[in-house]
């Protein structure tokens, strides 16, 4: 008597089991491809840059997520969707704008990014119109500009508090001497406006009447005639032969050279490039500028750790990084002197400092 090749459940068709592991074989490889293709939707890597949120200058958007094989970039200005992992884009008109990325089809994510009309070099501080020159008990009328400024602050540099508040204060100064305004708009006082202004004493105008039957006029010049005779020699001609001249002094300038400061980054501009060096993107030469040079400043890591900024830089470049707080102590050139920094890396999908 044959043995059955197959004694579990005898009355089912040998084909059916085929089925079953072809279903079964199919499943493993969707899984696999779905596994190999997964992105950490929550801690996806990208980041959108420029030098000036303004119209008509070029917006940097660049994506570095771990597994992303497709991007769309819409950048909510109506213009056509762009599917390269880094793109470039100029907007027309000043506004907000929601600009949404969806990375491998399936995680999306959304950013605010505000375009203005002006300059950051002109319009990135509040600006400051006042008089140069003003007099003690004279009443100074001050004015501010800040687009998007709802809280003004001012100080007039005669007490250590808040002088007054509104967009266009009065104020009477009560001491001469320079005065160095400052104004705070919307609390930000990172972007403090400055000007200095010279308060000038009050000109004593003269009270009594001038009489000017006192004075005496103009005598002829027959008064002031010598009698004629000869030519004599003036003793006062000798007399300077023995006098002692002083050396010359050498000219000095009138003004000194103004010394030249390092350009403004906020902490959020620092955190972005810093994002670029993990990328791979930019290098410690981008930062020169702002370091006034130097690449050898202590870098306080995690609270633990002192590192030269240089070598950071290498530390981080090819890594997953994410920032959580970051302070830059400045000197009086706004030269970065000590960075402060918490971050953390990714190893084998778990966030680790490093």
């Amino acid at each position: 008597m044959k043995k059955k090749i197959f004694n579990f459940l005898p009355n089912i068709d040998p084909k059916i089991y085929v089925s079953f592991g072809i279903i079964l074989l199919l499943s493993l490889i969707f899984l696999l491809y779905q596994f190999f293709r997964h992105v950490d939707c929550e801690n996806a890597n990208y980041y959108i840059h420029a030098d000036e949120y303004i119209v008509n200058r070029v917006v940097e958007f660049n994506d570095n997520t771990d597994g992303a094989k497709s991007w769309e970039w819409d950048f909510g200005d109506s213009t056509a969707v762009d599917k390269r992992r880094r793109t470039l884009h100029a907007y027309k008109k000043p506004g907000e704008y929601i600009v949404k990325l969806t990375i491998n089809g399936n995680c999306t994510h959304e950013k605010l990014v505000t375009i203005t009309s002006i300059s950051q070099q002109t319009g990135y501080l509040p600006v400051i119109m006042a008089p140069d020159v003003a007099t003690v008990g004279d009443a100074v009328y001050f004015n501010a500009e800040k687009e998007g400024g709802e809280s003004w602050e001012w100080s007039f540099g005669e007490t250590a508090s808040t002088d007054a508040l509104g967009k266009s204060p009065v104020y009477k100064f009560k001491t001469v001497g320079d005065k160095k305004i400052t104004l705070i708009v919307n609390g930000d006082v990172e972007h403090t406006a400055v000007k200095t202004i010279y308060v000038a004493p009050k000109t004593i105008k003269a009270k009594q009447k001038i009489d000017i039957k006192s004075y005496e006029f103009e005598k002829p010049h027959s008064a002031f005639s010598l009698p004629q005779g000869d030519a004599q020699k003036d003793p006062l001609v000798d007399m300077l032969q023995y006098i002692p001249v002083s050396p010359k002094t050498k000219s000095k300038k009138d003004s000194a050279i103004a010394e030249k400061k390092a350009p403004e980054i906020s902490n959020e501009q620092f955190q972005l490039l810093l994002n670029q060096v993990a990328a791979q993107v930019k290098t410690k030469d981008d930062f020169k500028d702002y370091l006034c040079g130097k690449y050898d400043i202590p870098v306080v890591v995690n609270d633990n750790k002192l590192v030269p900024f240089e070598q950071f830089c290498q530390n981080i470049a090819g890594k997953k990084i994410k920032i959580s707080a970051l302070r830059l102590n400045k000197n009086q050139k706004n030269c970065i002197q000590n960075i402060n920094i918490q971050y953390k890396i990714k190893k084998y999908l778990i966030w680790m400092k490093e």
